[in-house]
Parts: structure tokens; C-alpha cells; sequence
């Protein structure tokens, strides 16, 4: 628990240095001035090189004071880091670009020691270094809309089931995709990646349909997964997922009789489904040997309200279901999850906001070994996100778990902590 309080006191003090960071010589104790030199530095590198870096990382100190099979504290930290190539500034190659990245991994999982399904922490992934992308990109604009390819070592989540909202919250039971996808399926996101194809065709700004297949390696689930198992084999499984999204923009201002972008009020609305065959990594729960399965998701994030005078300033909320009818394969046969989101409400603090996630699953029946008849899990979270400046924020969590695991002989837990958010 020091750990703890520590950590967010820490948040705190940078929090109110932020409010009062133009007393300062350098805001937020030199931490604007360090990001302005590094974006300055990776814009120069683009504009004389057509190469630039990324460098992502996560952070998270967790503990539950009560409930679980047991209490504890825990940090988990993930690294994501890279190099992006605009093939058009190096070699003329129009619309191309090519990416190359890694990854690297520490910390021990909270949920361990909760026993509950959805991960508290969305940087607990594995262990140790990983090779992570390694992609060609290519965007095409037609008389009839625009077209994205992406081929190489890619990930899942890089086109499908991703919604900007979920990177925000601290839970891994929502991160890039909600967890049942993940156990269900051989689905990726980072930092695993494998081979695979996607195309993504918009015939207008608002609309994009996606159409994937990826390699789905035998060995994808196990704990020595370190990204560089570049081999094709006869054995490996498949992954194909589709999906449509439409992307509208509601009662937006206009001027002269043109409506203004970023005025209105935004959506994001999502469908897809997906197959695979021949993996061997997912849970049989039939006694045999099936390692196919199929499914379905639909979700879609809208902004109800928005301040006529603070475009930054909004409320929004997200809604989403995910089914997976093959119960042979599916441990999370059927998840639910639903949030709002409050932007900018404090004054002075425009990019700030509040997030409040809510998260259902329910157990296939032969879930849990015989030991004990699995129903569900839900998890209820809310989170503050401090924005320093551009490139760095901080937020303070806290996650509330009901029936771990589907186990109601496992008290339901109270999760506090905090997340460290670096971005370049």
C-alpha cells in the first residue's frame, strides 16, 4: 500500500504543477520543454530522412487493500518502440510506407493474485524483449474511394475491433480489444504479431470496410512467444475477420452553407465478425480435438453533448457486445461492456477526462475445470486522465471486480492505483 501512496501522491504534486505550470521557468518541471525538443527533433529526422521514431509506454501500480483469493500490489510496465519509413520522401514510392517495431515487457500480474478473468492492468502482457511489427503500407486513392494495404508482421487490432476510447482506461478487460476475443480466438494485438494481409477500402470519409487474414501460429499462446518465430509451418491456423464502420459526425456548425468539421457531434460505429480453423491454442472444452470457431462483435462510441463554445468540452458513451456461438471453443461465450466519457468538464484542464467503464461476461458452463460452476464476471472502473501536456499523462484508477472469475467463493475486489502514460 506505500507503493500506492506514494505513486499517487506523486500524481497529484504533477497534476497541480501542471494547473500552475506557466509560473515555471520550464512547465511542468521541464517536462514540456524536454517533449517540444524530442517532437522537434523526430520532425526534423522526417523532414530530412522521411524516417521517424515512436516510442510508447505504459505503466501501472495496482494493488487491492480488499477482496480476492488474495491481496497484493503489483507493477506492470509495457515499452512499445519503433521506426515509421515514408517510402514516398526515400525512394519516390507514392502512398508507401514501411514499419518496424519492438517491444518490451516487465512486471507480475495482479489478477494472479485476484483470480479474476479481466486483467486490472492493460500493460501486463508477458515478459521480457519482443519483435513486434514488421510491415509494408500502402494507400491508394481512386476515383472511387481510398484503399489502405497493409502485409507483413502485423496485428489484429492495428484494423479490427479497436475503438480510440479503449486505449484510455487502465483495465486490460477493454485494451484495443475486449478480453473474450482474446481467449476465445487467436486474436493480436500488441505486441504480438504474426503474418497476415489487411485491406481497408473508404468510399467516403465516414465510412470503411476492412477484410483480414492472418497466420495463426501453434505456438501463439505459449509463454516463450518472443516475436521472432518468422516461419510458416503446414500446421499453423488461420484468422479471417471482417468489418464495416461508419464514422459520422451529427448537427455540425456551418458557414457560408459548409458544415465545419469537429463542430458536431462525432461517432464511431463498428460490425465485424470473424473465423478460424486449424489452432490448436484455444480452450477445447468438447474432449476432442476442434480448433475452429467463429463469432461476432458490434460496438459503437457517440458523443451525446458537446459545449457550443469549447469544441474540446463533451460527453460521450460507448456500448458494445461480443458472441461467440461455438461452445466447443469459446471460454467467454458472451461479453457485454458499456462507459461514459466527460471531456474537459474541469476548468482549465480542456484535454482532462473522466472515464467510466462497465464490463459483463459470461462463462462458458464447463468453464472452471469442475472445481466450480463458472457463471460471470463484471467489473465496473473509473478513471481521471491528467493530461501533463501532449506527450504524457497520468490517472489515478480504481476497479471494482464482482464474482471473479465466475467463482463466488472468491470475495469480490477492490483494485486502486494509478497509470503512467509516455507517448512520442
Amino acid at each position: 500500500m506505500k507503493k500506492i501512496i506514494v505513486f499517487s501522491a506523486a500524481c497529484a504534486a504533477l497534476s497541480a504543477f501542471g494547473q500552475s505550470q506557466s509560473t515555471l521557468p520550464y512547465g511542468n518541471f521541464g517536462l514540456d520543454y524536454a517533449c517540444s525538443a524530442i517532437n522537434s527533433a523526430n520532425a526534423k529526422l522526417e523532414s530530412e530522412t522521411g524516417a521517424s521514431f515512436f516510442f510508447d509506454y505504459y505503466a501501472v501500480l495496482l494493488g487491492n487493500p480488499y477482496g480476492g483469493d488474495q491481496q497484493g500490489t503489483n507493477y506492470t510496465a509495457e515499452m512499445l518502440f519503433g521506426l515509421n519509413f515514408d517510402l514516398e520522401k526515400q525512394i519516390g514510392w507514392r502512398g508507401g510506407s514501411f514499419t518496424i517495431s519492438g517491444a518490451y515487457d516487465s512486471g507480475a500480474n495482479l489478477s494472479n493474485k485476484i483470480g479474476n478473468y479481466f486483467t486490472v492492468s492493460e500493460s501486463f502482457v508477458t515478459n521480457g524483449a519482443l519483435f513486434y511489427e514488421l510491415y509494408f503500407s500502402q494507400q491508394i486513392e481512386s476515383s472511387i474511394g481510398a484503399f489502405t494495404v497493409d502485409f507483413g508482421r502485423i496485428s489484429m487490432s492495428d484494423t479490427f475491433i479497436a475503438m480510440p476510447f479503449m486505449g484510455n482506461l487502465v483495465s486490460g478487460g477493454i485494451d484495443d480489444a475486449p478480453s473474450s476475443v482474446f481467449s476465445n480466438t487467436p486474436f493480436t494485438s500488441s505486441p504480438t504479431a504474426t503474418w497476415g494481409i489487411s485491406v481497408q477500402y473508404s468510399p467516403t470519409e465516414q465510412t470503411a470496410l476492412a477484410a483480414g487474414l492472418y497466420q495463426a501460429p501453434q505456438k501463439l499462446a505459449s509463454s516463450d512467444w518472443n516475436g521472432t518465430q518468422f516461419g510458416i509451418h503446414s500446421n499453423d491456423g488461420y484468422m479471417a475477420m471482417f468489418q464495416a464502420q461508419w464514422s459520422p459526425e451529427f448537427f455540425r456548425k456551418c458557414e457560408n452553407g459548409n458544415p465545419i468539421d469537429g463542430t458536431g457531434l462525432a461517432g464511431i460505429y463498428q460490425v465485424g465478425g470473424y473465423f478460424f480453423g486449424g489452432y490448436d491454442g484455444v480452450t477445447d472444452f468438447s474432449g476432442g480435438n476442434k480448433g475452429s470457431g467463429y463469432g461476432f462483435w458490434a460496438q459503437a462510441w457517440q458523443m451525446f453533448w458537446r459545449d457550443e463554445n469549447l469544441s474540446q468540452r463533451y460527453a460521450g458513451a460507448w456500448v458494445g457486445i461480443q458472441y461467440s456461438p461455438v461452445m466447443s471453443t469459446a471460454t467467454m461465450p458472451l461479453m457485454l461492456y458499456a462507459g461514459v466519457q466527460l471531456q474537459g468538464f474541469i476548468p482549465t484542464r480542456t484535454q482532462d477526462a473522466f472515464y467510466f467503464s462497465w464490463l459483463y461476461g459470461s462463462f462458458n458452463s464447463d468453464y472452471g475445470a469442475g472445481a466450480y460452476s463458472a457463471t460471470y464476471e463484471m467489473a465496473v472502473e473509473a478513471t481521471y486522465v491528467i493530461v501533463l501536456n501532449e506527450n504524457i499523462s497520468i490517472q489515478p484508477d480504481m476497479q471494482y471486480i464482482f464474482r471473479p472469475n465466475g467463482n463466488d467463493d472468491i470475495d469480490d475486489a477492490l483494485v486502486l492505483g494509478a497509470q503512467l502514460v509516455v507517448s512520442f
